[in-house]
């Protein structure tokens, strides 16, 4: 096969029931010059030999396996792989319209752009009931410095702006996305010459992490607000009952020193757009600390150690309080009296 102008990269993880259809689907898009690089990351089950079968039908699917290191080595793997001209990602339990690709791809070059969001929907697994999720604005970005002021909001973390605005009435969400990579394509000489990767040691938000580091090399941005990629929720629920005690609490740390680290990298330009999570984040450990069956003195050491963080203790001193969300006001004062 030529050279292809899309190249669709799918980690794979014991999703035998669902990965031949989420395959299928990129496969009967009309845009042909394309590539999937299906990544087993160490399933038990049948997955791969479903993989193996889905190349062996149609050339257009590569194999590879990432020896269960996670979803950002799998992805990883795949991005070290791929050849196409634009990229995008797709999970496994998930499908997409035949046409999103090519619509993708043509608006990219359409407007110049290294990145492009669609809209989508979910799917909850356990009532079967889908929901649309449109677009919250057109996101039409054409200079690197509106990018960093408009769009990393979206995705970066919540700031203090909008936890006034959520006092006001506004959900706190209300700007947000949802920072999957799968809802968006990007282009693969933005990827490689800025060296990007996904962060192997974060297990939870590491595509929000990818998505805003990526963000930041972008000089123009579009969006398709039409439903093109149907998402599956999952059934485990919060990032608690995902992870297990350490790894929840090692989670946030690490969340935290990747932020930092795009932070410093950026003259620190990105401190306010995260310094709200910073709080948000400690009371989680704290909460955690509590509801965690033998995770009390691992929490309390965790939550003394990123309290004590600089940027987490400035974001502590100044987080907004309203009487209208009296525990927050009480948890806060409570962490500053502590740390």
């Amino acid at each position: 096969m030529n050279t292809p102008v899309a190249s669709v990269i799918v980690p794979c993880r014991n999703v035998a029931t669902t990965v031949e259809a989420a395959v299928e689907g990129v496969l009967a898009s009309p845009l042909r010059e394309l590539e999937v690089i299906a990544v087993d990351d160490g399933s038990s089950d049948s997955t791969l030999e479903t993989l193996r079968a889905l190349a062996a039908r149609d050339p257009r699917v590569t194999v590879l396996t990432s020896e269960g290191r996670g979803v950002s080595a799998a992805r990883n793997r795949g991005l070290a792989a791929a050849r196409g001209e634009f990229i995008f990602f797709l999970d496994a339990d998930d499908t997409v319209e035949p046409d999103f690709y090519p619509k993708a791809v043509a608006a990219m070059r359409r407007e110049d752009a290294d990145y492009c969001r669609v809209a989508h929907d979910r799917t909850d697994p356990v009532s079967g009931r889908c929901s649309a999720a449109p677009l919250k604005a057109d996101y039409l970005f054409s200079s690197s410095e509106a990018i960093r002021e408009f769009y990393l909001p979206c995705f970066f973390g919540y700031s203090f702006c909008q936890v006034r605005d959520w006092y006001g009435g506004a959900p706190l969400g209300a700007n947000r996305e949802m920072g999957g990579v799968v809802f968006g394509g990007f282009r693969a000489d933005v990827i490689r010459e800025n060296g990007l990767r996904f962060d192997e040691s974060i297990e939870i938000f590491e595509d929000a992490m990818f998505t805003s580091e990526y963000l930041l090399h972008c000089r123009r941005t579009t969006a398709l607000n039409e439903v093109l990629y149907h998402y599956r929720l999952s059934a485990s629920g919060s990032m608690l009952s995902k992870l297990s005690g350490s790894a929840f609490f090692e989670n946030k740390l690490r969340l935290l020193a990747k932020r930092r680290e795009l932070d410093d990298a950026s003259g620190g330009q990105l401190t306010s757009l995260y310094a709200a999570s910073c709080v948000f984040s400690l009371l989680e450990i704290l909460r955690a600390a509590f509801r965690l069956k033998g995770g009390f003195r691992l929490g309390l050491r965790t939550f003394f150690r990123y309290g004590r963080d600089p940027v987490v203790r400035a974001a502590l001193r100044g987080f907004p309080l309203s009487c209208r969300r009296p525990l927050l006001a009480a948890s806060v004062w409570i962490c500053r009296i502590i740390l």
